[in-house]
This record gives C-alpha cells, structure tokens and sequence, in this order.
C-alpha cells in the first residue's frame, strides 16, 4: 500500500466529513429529497453496504460455523470487510436522518421500544450485529478460531447478520402502500443480492491485493478457483431474480408498479442490468476469463456497480410516482438527481471503508489461518 493511495483515500475521508458535518448541521435541505422521493442516495448507500455486508458474514462463516475449512485463507480478510462495510452502511442510514437533533431523538427510540416496530428491531439488531462481527474479529486476528468466545461470537455475528437481515426485508416487504417494493418478494432480493455483492467484494479486494504484493500463495490457488466458479454462479442467480422481479414489475396490472416500469427505461436500470449483471456473467462463464485475474477484478467491479445502482432502482421504483393527495397536485412520475452533498456520503463511505481495509492489509495479515 503506497502513501499515494493513503492520501487519496485520506484526501476522500476529508471531503466526505466536510459533507457529513453539513448534513448533521443544516439538516436534510441539503439533500435532493422532497415529500415524494424521501429515501434517496444515502439510502441507497445504506441497502448496498449493509446487505454486502451480509454477504461477507456468511462467507467469513464458512470455515468456522459450517466446517468447511479448505476457506480458511479468506475468512480473516472477509470479516473485516464485513465489518468496515457494516459500519459505512450504518454511518450513512445515520446520515440519511439528517441533522443532529434527529440523530439524538434515535436515544430516545432505544429507551422506548416499539416492539411492534421492524424498524426498531433493526436498529437494535445492527448494534448487536456491529458488535459481534467486530468481536469476532478480534478472536480471528488473535488466532483464537477455535477458542469458546471465537466459536461463539462467530455464530452470534451470523445470527445478528440474519436476525438484521430479516427486519431490513420487512421493513420493506410489508409496506403495503409501496407495492413498488415488490412485498415479500424484497426478502429473496435482499438475500441472493446480498450474497452476490458480498461475493464480489471478495473476490475483488483479494485479487487486488495479490495484484500488487506480487502474486497469491500456491496453496490458496484452490480456494479463489472455487470461490471464482461459486461468483459466476451467484452472478447467475442474481441475474435470474433480477429478471423474476422484470417479468413481475412490466405484467403486473397494479398501477402502483408504473414507477417501476418508469425507471426501467432509463439508464440507471440498464446500468444494474448490463453493467452489475449480463456482462459480468458472459464473463465468469469463460473459462479464460474466469481464471484471470484482470478478469476476476473486472467482473466483481461492475457486479459492485450494478448492485449500487440495483439499490437506487429499487428505492426510486417505488418513490417516484406520487401517491394518496400528492398524486393531486404533481405530475405522473418526479424527477430526482441527487446532490453534491449526497453524492459526498457515499464518497465517505467508500473512502473510509476502503481505508479499514487498506490498514488491514497493512498490518492485520489478512491471509491467516488458524495455527
């Protein structure tokens, strides 16, 4: 890791913190949000890192929840990247609620539960879920895999991960006046999405850092082989519920999916389509192409970008159309581009969860296995 890339990410925290304070000072004005798209680029920063994170838990899972210890050689690498992208993914939903004294009033839903809330549960979820996954990497880094409290925080952080995931999915699927959410169909979504991103985070920040420390260890070549076919597979699976959710959204005679059918025609659909779907999975179905490394690094990249679009796309197929008396006094569909001040929390997320992960490359020996 070279000083350039420190400072650039450096240089990208800075701008990020510059746009948090803003947010957190002068609240959401600065975003392009109004009363019909309320959910907007934070948002969709919140859904793509927190589901990626899910992702990288059940990956990180495999050799010490599920015995399946041929992935060792990734498991360290993958809980830090689950817990870095957890924590932006957390930082920007925070950041989504705007100014201080909103971030405030969240102390008072902690100390008043509504039970009854899937919101409320998910917030209480994702600190339980923060807290385990960075415990549990505090057990792997100090080559404690096999001892009680690293068995058992690595089952917690997968417990929480999925308890997490379940109130996110139902806090979408049952949002009855936003049947552009899909339902209960979001739950699959989520899930295979969630996998996919986590996959591709994976591959890409390990095959970048062998790029640059002069090659991967003969003995972990297996691993990033399987790991490489499984990619293409869940590649094909998103693929196929993005297409599932295609057929649903255009033959549904609900009126309430022509926002979804609106934003289908626009690029930001055929980027999640083309870009995060078709092209890298001509790609991984090459046997050349899916043993190469630029190719590796390529395919996860779009599959990223596509995946973050795919989140945009979801919120703005539901938001846009107004609803209710709204629908009285605006046109058919709203339009939205987001602000600088939205498109510097995402750049803050990424700059900061890519520092996590440089400094564990650095000096965390990301490749360890247990001894």
């Amino acid at each position: 890791m070279s000083i350039l890339w420190f400072a650039l990410l450096g240089v990208g925290v800075l701008i990020g913190l510059f746009t948090a304070l803003t947010v957190v000072v002068t609240g959401l004005g600065v975003y392009n949000a109004n009363d019909v798209t309320f959910w907007v680029l934070p948002m969709a920063g919140y859904l793509f890192f927190a589901l990626t994170a899910a992702g990288l838990t059940l990956l990180s899972s495999l050799p010490s929840v599920f015995g399946m210890k041929q992935y060792y050689p990734m498991a360290k690498r993958a809980s830090l990247l689950a817990g870095a992208t957890l924590l932006v993914g957390v930082m920007c939903k925070a950041l989504d609620l705007g100014p201080i004294t909103t971030l405030f009033n969240t102390v008072h839903l902690v100390i008043s539960p509504n039970l009854s809330s899937p919101i409320w549960w998910m917030a209480i979820l994702y600190g339980f879920y923060f807290t385990f996954v960075a415990v549990k990497f505090y057990f792997i880094h100090n080559n404690k895999w096999h001892s009680m409290g690293g068995k058992t925080f690595a089952v917690l952080a997968l417990l929480l991960m999925f308890m997490a995931y379940t109130a996110l999915s139902i806090v979408f699927g049952i949002a009855d006046a936003r049947p552009g959410f899909f339902g209960h169909f979001t739950a699959i979504y989520f899930a295979v999405t969630a996998l996919t991103s986590g996959m591709a985070v994976l591959v890409l920040a390990s095959h970048a850092h062998f790029a640059f420390s002069g090659g991967m260890p003969g003995e972990q070549v297996p691993v990033y082989d399987n790991l490489s076919k499984l990619f293409a597979v869940l590649i094909g699976a998103a693929l196929f519920v993005f297409i599932l959710r295609a057929v649903i959204g255009f033959t549904s005679l609900q009126g309430a999916f022509d926002g979804f059918r609106y934003i289908a025609a626009t690029g930001i659909y055929r980027i999640e389509m083309w870009v995060g779907l078709i092209i890298p999975f001509i790609m991984m179905i090459i046997p050349v192409v899916r043993r190469s490394r630029l190719g590796l690094i390529l395919a996860s990249s779009f599959v990223l970008v596509g995946m973050f679009f795919g989140r945009l796309v979801m919120l703005l197929g539901a938001q846009i159309q107004p609803m209710g008396n709204l629908a009285e006094t605006r046109p058919a569909f709203v339009t939205y581009f987001p602000s600088m001040y939205e498109f510097g929390i995402i750049l803050l997320a990424l700059s900061l969860s890519l520092l996590i992960y440089s400094i564990g490359v650095k000096y965390l020996r990301l490749d360890a296995t247990p001894e």
